[in-house]
């Protein structure tokens, strides 16, 4: 893995219930204030620099999850074709990685997941708006490959 100080796989999940978007998109808006930044106040051109800074960030735990894919064992020869163990990756299924590299893993797409949420709440998007929006799309690419699209 890239990142060997900061595993989260002996972090305790909470079993909830129920969780909706909104409740996720108010969390990471009040994290996003306690660092300081203001949406409303910003400007088109410092909104870009902040989706600049979040892409890079979401591209860096993009990096860890294709990392984290091949467990601990594994690591980036998962993606890397020429390493030895890449014949391994080959054959090995999702379901063979060891709980705790399947939960590191997953939380590297919590990671990420957080600079993307960060991209709507800058805008004002809710997660109620991004869910509707996705289920109205998600209709219509439902109804594209029915029609030969």
């Amino acid at each position: 893995m890239a990142n060997h100080d900061n595993e989260c796989k002996d972090l305790v999940i909470p079993q909830l219930e129920s969780m909706d978007f909104d409740e996720v998109f108010q969390l990471q808006k009040e994290l996003q204030d306690v660092m300081g930044f203001d949406f409303s106040k910003m400007t088109v051109a410092e909104l870009a620099n902040f989706w600049m800074t979040n892409k890079h960030a979401f591209d860096d735990e993009f990096g860890e999850m294709m990392d984290a894919l091949g467990g601990s064992d594994l690591g980036n020869a998962a993606w890397k074709h020429w390493k030895h163990k890449h014949d391994i990756a080959k054959q090995r299924r999702i379901n063979q990685l060891e709980e705790g590299d399947m939960i590191e893993l997953k939380f590297e797409i919590v990671d990420a997941f957080h600079f993307f949420v960060n991209f709507a709440i800058s805008i004002g998007m809710t997660g109620s708006e991004l869910y509707s929006m996705y289920r109205a799309k998600n209709d219509e690419n439902h109804n594209r490959q029915e029609n030969n699209y």
